[in-house]
């Protein structure tokens, strides 16, 4: 059984949106266990009168709060121990869950992994990953977009540990293969140092990496052959998924149809409900936040099932532990870089 903490405690959302989508999550995955976090308020009663029981796949933990948005989250994520995110996160680091998918603000459940889980050996920082659903028969699982709104000042060290942990993530959604990793940058008449040093450093770890590419590859039509993983900084990567998100809101029909019902293939990586929510990478533990990182206001009656899937897919596939292994080869090549003994 896969059993997965899901805080409902989110800023602005209804406990009862979501709980409408579990039904058919639960029915999808047979090995599917919840803990549900819920307002003290919440009873059994809530859940009955949608088709859930209570008792062995179900269970309830209560939270006193959520965490607001903006740029104090940060701050109340270590501050307050009784919100949602913080206990499901604590049910992942007691052993209590496998996994946690939360409602919370993005910046509340990076912080809530990164301050509970710890970073993973070798990683300085966490970083998020956005599934960028492009349209193209190239890359129809998407491009796995990381980072996506974690980091604003980064190294090219930095670079090259998203670019390993993205690699893990998109090689695990898909079941098998070598991920093609590029790099974000701007036109060459634009030198980045940044970038630059992460461009050598990149092509010497390993992976499969095709060089720097402009923002292009992320949109249906782009020019080229569409790498699986796109590295880049937060704030580069954040505001690219703000104009991707203006784009869907302005184009009749960029957004791609999601299918009425849950899709009998939800659990399968190439399926179209886990173009939803957004993973922290390089963390000790698996958190997801629910909800498409490009469609504007959350649609929760498939943001939950999508979050539920990934979380419950690369927990399966192990992914914690393929990071935790990429990580260490970087960590032996920046030995070999400082001239120091394996």
């Amino acid at each position: 059984m896969t059993h997965v903490a899901v805080d409902l405690l989110g800023e602005g959302v209804q406990p009862a949106s979501v709980l409408d989508a579990l039904p058919a999550a639960l029915d999808a995955d047979p090995e599917l266990v919840v803990t549900l976090v819920v307002p003290p308020d919440s009873t059994t009663a809530d859940l009955a009168g949608r088709g859930i029981v209570t008792g062995d796949r179900v269970h309830l933990v209560t939270a006193r709060r959520g965490i607001p948005a903006g740029p104090e989250a940060i701050r109340d994520v270590r501050a307050r121990r009784d919100s949602g995110v913080r206990v499901a996160a604590r049910l992942v680091r007691d052993g209590k869950a496998d996994a946690m998918v939360s409602v919370a603000p993005l910046e509340a459940v990076a912080a809530a992994a990164q301050f509970t889980f710890g970073l993973l050996p070798g990683a300085t920082r966490g970083s998020l990953a956005a599934v960028v659903d492009t349209g193209g028969e190239a890359t129809p699982g998407g491009v796995v977009l990381c980072d996506a709104g974690a980091s604003v000042d980064v190294t090219s060290d930095d670079l090259a540990q998203f670019a390993l942990a993205g690699a893990a993530y998109a090689r695990v959604r898909a079941g098998a293969g070598q991920p093609r990793v590029a790099l974000l940058a701007a036109r060459p008449a634009l030198p980045d140092t940044v970038r630059r040093a992460a461009h050598e450093l990149l092509g010497s770890l390993g992976v499969d990496y095709v060089g720097q590419v402009d923002a292009g590859v992320l949109v249906a039509g782009g020019h080229g052959q569409r790498p699986d993983v796109v590295v880049t900084d937060g704030f580069t990567g954040d505001v690219v998924l703000a104009c991707l998100r203006a784009v869907r809101a302005a184009v009749p029909g960029a957004r791609p149809q999601m299918p009425e019902g849950l899709d009998p293939a939800w659990r399968s990586p190439a399926g179209p409900d886990l173009q939803g929510g957004t993973i922290v990478l390089a963390v000790d533990g698996v958190a997801v936040r629910a909800g498409d990182p490009v469609g504007g206001p959350d649609d929760l009656s498939t943001g939950i099932p999508a979050a539920l899937a990934t979380a419950a897919t690369v927990w399966r596939g192990g992914l914690v532990d393929q990071i935790r292994a990429e990580l260490a080869r970087l960590v032996a090549r920046r030995r070999s870089l400082a001239g120091l003994s394996p």
